[in-house]
């Protein structure tokens, strides 16, 4: 069909000018006519496309099925959206596929009946929906995680309460009858316990901010940030003696750079502090490539380690595996790296064994 066939000129104007890209094909599939946002939107010539088959718009993969249902459409041709409820892909020369919102339009001619397709790019909707989707789980995720936070944090907070409670009755007692003694210890004992108030206090602020505060995602270098996070816990790693490895690659992934340092850092201090008696702490930083764009970092030490059953518990925000007295700290590092995996669409796990030492992996989608 040529330009001057369609009709008039204002209705070659209307279609020529429209927003949305207009084919209209024969009975065949056929492409007889294409406006000049289909050049546009496909990044073909005309010429390139009239007398070809209305299958070469579509994906490879899929141009055997959209033969098939142009059958079906033509054996009740009526107007109506094509792919009701699918998430419609179409393909352009450089072969890059893109959403698309297809109306067909049966026309009866006098040579026969002609299908007019118009084809809306959606590309820019439903990225704007994936986004809101993905901000709508995270926030899900994070009213789930704060709910379970404040649970924990009133139970921890309750201890060291309590004990200052508690003593300073026994405090007021001892001042009472003059008792220097007991008087000393309550005070030792109170002291103590509000230290450990202000500790759980600033760990739970620290948490917090890691659920809400705002991210600012940038292109990073995966050894390049983990090597700068290393240089902050410099003084801890010559302390312990201990012996970091760094193996990982040069990849580029989008990340905020503070979380990733913090993540970083929490599990490397984890691995100093957990380590064994007789034996300098050993970490080795490595990345494994996976499929589809994605790299397994892992963290291993060779430290005390512990039982399998606990490898969903250690992420949890103040549960402690082990003795306050001899391992210090609230048991709010890993639950803040987990929130942060999270935050950024990441996988975070770990596996272990008591004596051996732990290993915990983060995956992280990489950019080219």
């Amino acid at each position: 069909m040529s330009f001057d066939s369609i009709g008039d000129d204002h209705f070659r104007l209307a279609v020529e000018s429209a927003p949305a890209a207009m084919i209209v094909s024969d009975a065949s599939g056929m492409i007889l006519f294409v406006n000049a946002e289909t050049e546009r939107m496909f990044g073909y010539g005309s010429g390139e496309l009239i007398g070809k088959s209305i299958d070469i718009l579509a994906p490879p993969r899929m141009r055997a099925g959209h033969a098939s249902l142009r059958q079906s459409f033509l054996a009740r041709p009526s107007k109506r959206p094509m792919g009701v409820g699918r998430d419609l892909k179409a393909a352009r020369r450089d072969g890059s596929e893109f959403s698309v919102e297809i109306g067909l339009t049966p026309i009866d001619t006098a040579s026969g009946l002609v299908v007019l397709a118009t084809v809306l790019d959606i590309t820019a909707r439903r990225e704007a929906e994936n986004a809101l989707s993905q901000r709508a789980a995270e926030l899900e995720r994070a009213n789930e995680r704060l709910a379970q936070f404040a649970y924990v944090a009133s139970h921890d907070l309750q201890e060291p309460l309590r004990k200052i409670a508690a003593f300073s009755d026994i405090l007021e007692h001892a001042i009472a009858a003059s008792d220097a003694a007991d008087m000393s210890y309550a005070n030792t004992v109170m002291r103590s316990s509000a230290l450990r108030a202000r500790e759980l206090i600033d760990d739970l602020l620290t948490y917090s901010r890691a659920i809400n505060d705002a991210q600012n995602l940038q292109r990073l270098d995966l050894h390049e940030e983990i090597e700068r996070a290393l240089d902050d816990l410099s003084e801890a790693i010559e302390e312990t003696h201990a012996t970091i490895a760094v193996e990982a690659p040069h990849l580029a992934f989008d990340a905020d750079r503070s979380q990733f340092a913090r993540l970083t850092q929490n599990i490397v201090s984890n691995a100093l502090k957990y380590r064994k008696d007789n034996e300098p702490p050993r970490v080795r930083i490595f990345a494994a490539a996976q499929e589809r764009g994605r790299v397994v970092v892992g963290f291993s030490d060779n430290g005390i380690g512990f039982e399998s059953k606990y490898d969903q518990l250690v992420f949890e925000p103040f549960k402690r595996l082990h003795p306050k007295g001899r391992y210090p700290g609230t048991g709010i590092g890993l639950a803040i790296c987990k929130s942060i995996a999270d935050r950024h669409g990441w996988r975070m796990s770990v596996t272990s064994q008591p004596g051996v030492g732990s290993t915990f992996y983060v995956t992280i989608p990489v950019t080219e």
